[in-house]
């Protein structure tokens, strides 16, 4: 059985696909991806809240146009058949880390990871801790900034070429059963 590393942002539109897109393509190129798997969720369309207008980041013709590009010069495709989903219980409990994007999601917002799933805290960080760095990555959403797309896409590639062996160890770390095949 593999270890699941999760990554949650708010909408599950944009930077927790690309970070999910990143550590996927870092396990690949190490050799783990049959011990390490990778999924994505977002805040949006819990706790009452509403889902996402579009279920994509193709979708956004805005925010599609500053990161198209972006991605293109990564390398990372982010597929059509992405579907932007809502954090459930179930993935919790099957998670061994959790990743939020930005404080926000992971203590601030109404519906936060800390306030849905308690007692599932001490399995969740920020995803920059995991390159060694606490600072939030900036959701991008509605903005018209080059720069901020440009260095939001590449923080999220850097932090997961860099935090990749973190991720694992940390992954291993906070729950060790499944790597015994519980």
């Amino acid at each position: 059985m593999s270890h699941l590393i999760l990554t949650v942002c708010k909408g599950n539109i944009h930077r927790s696909v690309l970070a999910e897109a990143c550590i996927s393509k870092y396990l690949q190129e190490l050799g783990l991806e049959g011990s390490f798997k990778v999924a994505s969720r977002g805040l949006q369309g819990t706790c009452g809240t509403a889902m996402p207008k579009f279920p994509n980041m193709r979708c956004y013709s805005l925010e599609y146009g500053y990161t198209e590009p972006i991605l293109q010069e990564l390398e990372i495709e982010i597929p059509e058949t992405k579907i932007a989903t809502p954090i459930d219980e179930g993935i919790v409990q099957k998670a061994s880390l959790i990743l939020a994007m930005n404080s926000e999601v992971l203590c601030g917002f109404a519906n936060c990871l800390v306030n849905q799933f308690p007692k599932f805290g001490f399995k969740m960080r920020l995803f920059s801790e995991m390159a060694g760095d606490i600072r939030d990555v900036p959701d991008c959403a509605g903005k018209t900034d080059t720069e901020m797309y440009r260095q939001v896409n590449l923080t999220i590639h850097a932090t997961a070429k860099n935090g990749i062996q973190k991720m694992c160890q940390l992954a291993e770390l906070l729950n060790p059963q499944t790597s015994k095949g519980e």
